[in-house]
């Protein structure tokens, strides 16, 4: 299938997993203005969760107008396209028009940066995890008209005439995305935080970002990790579904955690120069865990700590202590979470601007997983 968006095609193909699998992942190539990526990312999106327009009332629809114009221009000009691609006027202010998303469900995950050395540039290696119940045995049942989001995941890669190319991970909505990079080596990834009971989350479009949309504001608008702290201390935040907080780095080892809590307190937690992991709970924030509780995100904290007090990390070491905790379970680590799954696992170099992952694809008969999909914007 291509897209013809004016200044030149966009293409989709199939890249892992096929009938009888619950994942099938497509990589998507759009390239052009924004308002051209735009209109492809909403046909895609049509064709993959049948998407439409959500009604809004009119003044919170002209305040997200007004908001994305000022403050992320980029996006402004897609949802002129995407307006174009829903055949509505894109100055309707009754109408969010990015929407472009199957169903959202919630993640578990765990992730790891590492510092460049001289025999090991920086590096981000991460899991994705999602509870079971969402794979279930086989190929995905539709809810309604739609698939689950995360059973149609896409590896986007942007590339504007104007602005940073870059590559993503989108589970449950085209127009943002739950990780990447960009061009310039700037790398967004996107964990949930635990704050559910205390973060009311707005489940509608609001003016400024939701927790999907903010890697993808990063990955737009900044190039280095001083300008993206800069960046989000001066954007407007709000909670769609779930509450989350967000491991950044760029390609010359700066790396911080971005995290929001209750009442809209923001917090920066910087790296320096050991590895830095991140799981399912707030950094900020010190939280003793219940100390039977071997699964917990706390758990799996300590045990990724645990892997890099001696010797030099190596990415390598990263890959197999995220193996440790991988949902799916190991015998080094802390004890599996039997009610969950690694949907996919990714590693991104800074220097190289790239990103390789690669998915589960089902779990009946056995966990079966794809080739390994790497993608160097460089």
């Amino acid at each position: 299938m291509r897209y013809d968006n004016g200044a030149g095609p966009g293409s989709i193909s199939t890249v892992a997993g096929g009938p009888g699998d619950f994942a099938v992942v497509s990589h998507l190539v759009v390239r052009g203005t924004q308002a051209e990526i735009g209109f492809a990312l909403a046909r895609a999106a049509i064709d993959a969760y049948g998407s439409v327009p959500c009604p809004v009332p009119p003044v919170l629809g002209r305040a997200r107008k007004r908001w994305f114009e000022a403050n992320w221009p980029e996006h402004h000009e897609r949802c002129r396209g995407m307006a174009a691609a829903f055949g509505v006027a894109d100055d309707d202010p009754s109408l969010c028009v990015d929407e472009l998303n199957g169903l959202p469900l919630p993640g578990g995950c765990s992730a790891v940066w590492c510092p460049p050395s001289p025999t090991t540039p920086a590096t981000i290696v991460r899991n994705f995890d999602i509870h079971t119940s969402v794979i279930g045995t086989g190929p995905a049942t539709r809810v309604g008209q739609r698939l689950p989001a995360l059973a149609r995941p896409y590896v986007l890669e942007m590339h504007p005439d104007r602005g940073l190319s870059s590559v993503a991970i989108t589970g449950n909505n085209l127009s943002s995305c739950l990780e990447g990079i960009n061009e310039a080596g700037l790398c967004v990834v996107e964990l949930a935080d635990g704050q559910g009971d205390t973060i009311r989350p707005t489940t509608a479009p609001q003016a400024g970002l939701d927790e999907a949309q903010l890697p993808r504001f990063l990955l737009d608008r900044c190039h280095t990790a001083a300008q993206a702290r800069e960046a989000l201390h001066g954007a407007k935040h709000y909670t769609r579904y779930s509450s989350c907080h967000f491991l950044i780095a760029d390609a010359h080892g700066d790396a911080f955690v971005w995290e929001r809590e209750r009442d809209n307190v923001e917090h920066i937690i910087d790296a320096y120069t050991a590895p830095l992991a991140i799981t399912n709970h707030l950094l900020s924030q010190a939280t003793a865990p219940a100390p039977d509780d071997q699964s917990s995100t706390y758990s799996r904290l300590r045990h990724l700590a645990r892997q890099f007090e001696h010797g030099d990390p190596d990415v390598e070491r990263m890959h197999t202590a995220l193996d440790s905790i991988r949902a799916e379970g190991a015998t080094d680590g802390p004890s599996s979470i039997p009610t969950a799954a690694t949907l996919w696992r990714s590693e991104y170099r800074m220097s190289k601007s790239s990103m390789t992952t690669r998915f589960l694809l089902g779990t009946q008969p056995s966990r079966r997983y794809s080739a390994p999909l790497t993608i160097a914007l460089r």
